[in-house]
């Protein structure tokens, strides 16, 4: 039997008489998250019937005209904000409910909400969400360097492309295009994957210095991003039947059950090793 088996099996295990909790909470996350998207909406058709102003940036793409109010700008990125800081410890509470059910325990409910009851853990989850945040963004514009050039490229010299052998290759750039960027967009998961123990160790760890977490994930995940990959990868056929086949309400907390459990595996792992030194 395989790890990635084991895993899954063990997650099944995990959540057999908790599905209903587990969809619960996963309603529950989802409903928040439409409910700021909602209001968002809302606030901005109440500005715009009540003070219509005149637009701050105007731009074209594509033929389709885009205006961009200051007043409906300051609501979308105020609406971003508090949903990230309401979300952000709710996606915590959901992992660590995870995380006591597959170590075994019988979590309840409102561990959903173990990280608003102190300000403090609040403020320390939303930080460590930036700051893996900021990682993955500086990550993906150094992988899109290479797409970008060659996409600047196709650009500067495809206008000059007349005759049928001169088109055909700028056919032959543009695969070449979809395929490097299809390739720099698994490489940026890949290298992203570092960072994915980072909320587990804040979670098992909620006194730990926000950069030695993250540090830790770093060296834990040396040897396993390629195993986790695996696991999500082997997953797939399962979202992908969501789509039309298994409900995504299932799928989901299948997948959250699978991802602690590797967590937690990798942590020990990497306990024992660092005490074996």
């Amino acid at each position: 039997m395989t790890f990635q088996r084991k895993i899954k099996e063990n997650a099944l295990l995990s959540l057999k008489n908790n599905w209903g909790k587990a969809i619960g909470i996963l309603l529950f996350q989802a409903g928040v998250s439409a409910f700021f998207l909602l209001l968002e909406q809302l606030l901005c058709m109440i500005l715009e019937l009540t003070s219509p102003e005149s637009p701050a940036m105007v731009f074209s793409l594509r033929g389709r005209i885009f205006e961009v109010n200051s007043s409906l700008a300051i609501v979308t990125a105020t609406s971003a904000l508090i949903c990230f800081a309401v979300v952000s410890p709710l996606r915590f509470g959901a992992k660590q409910w995870y995380w006591e059910l597959v170590s075994g325990g019988k979590p309840v409910l409102h561990t959903l909400f173990a990280y608003f009851y102190d300000w403090k853990t609040l403020f320390r989850v939303v930080f460590l969400r930036i700051m893996i945040g900021i990682r993955l963004i500086g990550w993906g514009v150094l992988c899109a360097l290479p797409v970008a050039g060659v996409a600047a490229g196709i650009w500067l010299v495809g206008n000059s492309f007349q005759t049928g052998t001169e088109l055909f290759m700028l056919g032959m750039l543009w695969i070449l295009l979809v395929l490097i960027a299809f390739f720099m967009a698994v490489l940026w998961y890949f290298i992203t994957l570092r960072y994915f123990l980072a909320e587990y160790i804040f979670i098992a760890e909620p006194g730990a210095g926000l950069h030695s977490i993250l540090r830790r994930s770093v060296q834990a995940m040396k040897g396993g991003k390629r195993i986790l990959f695996s696991l999500q990868l082997s997953m797939l056929g399962w979202w992908l039947l969501s789509v039309l086949v298994v409900p995504v309400i299932f799928t989901a907390p299948y997948y959250q059950a699978s991802m602690a459990i590797f967590a937690k595996v990798r942590q020990e792992q990497y306990r024992r090793n660092t005490a074996e030194k």
